[in-house]
């Protein structure tokens, strides 16, 4: 599919319901990332909107290239997910150019996005990404890196534009934790994820564990 399907162990949370902000979701998501990510067993950790090959699909939304003209009756689109830095190590995505977003903390880079190899080749001719500008319901974010293209929502499906949205510029109450272990040794960690999720809400739940292959 393009991306390491083993070796991932995958789990749900969901913050709605609770008294939460922009600045107290990001910062649920920084403070379980450091403890998944200072757990032994886990190699790499991260939280997404979405998860490949998912039953539900990956959106897809209108946007608009700095540089770009298109009339407005043929908008150009690409299918979306919002991600905080270390996914693409995780799901063994490699850079070919630019670098990962920005640390969930940092409040002084711009607002990012991190698009695939086919976007550059049908929006961009081949040219250089890094540094143009997508605007999308009214933000703009600069281009941080490109990926190789994987498969987003099925098998068979042809090279598709993909646009990840930094977890940190859109911050949500719900995510899909992504924990990289030894394949094979998915399921040990599962109950580590779950201690490490009580210790900052004693009360939240962690459901629909399993891995990435099933």
């Amino acid at each position: 599919p393009g991306f390491r399907r083993q070796g991932v162990l995958l789990a749900g949370y969901d913050l709605s319901g609770r008294k939460v902000t922009e600045t107290s979701t990001r910062l649920f998501a920084a403070s379980l990332l450091d403890r998944l990510n200072a757990a032994p067993g886990i190699e790499a950790a991260a939280i997404a909107a979405a998860v490949p090959l998912d039953i539900h699909g990956l959106p897809m939304r209108t946007f608009t290239l700095e540089g770009r003209s298109r009339p407005p009756d043929s908008p150009d689109q690409a299918l979306t997910n919002t991600v905080t830095p270390g996914y693409f190590t995780v799901m063994g995505l490699s850079f070919v150019a630019g670098r990962d977003f920005a640390d969930l903390r940092d409040e002084a880079a711009p607002l990012q996005a991190v698009v695939n190899q086919e976007f550059v080749r049908r929006y961009l001719d081949g040219g250089d990404p890094i540094g143009r500008r997508i605007e999308t319901r009214g933000k703009n974010y600069a281009i941080a890196g490109v990926v190789k293209t994987s498969l987003y929502n099925a098998f068979g499906e042809p090279p598709t534009p993909m646009i990840y949205f930094s977890y940190r510029d859109r911050p949500s109450p719900t995510g899909e934790i992504h924990l990289r272990t030894r394949a094979g040794s998915e399921t040990s960690v599962a109950n580590d994820v779950r201690a490490m999720v009580r210790d900052l809400d004693p009360e939240l739940p962690v459901y629909d564990v399993r891995t990435l292959s099933d």
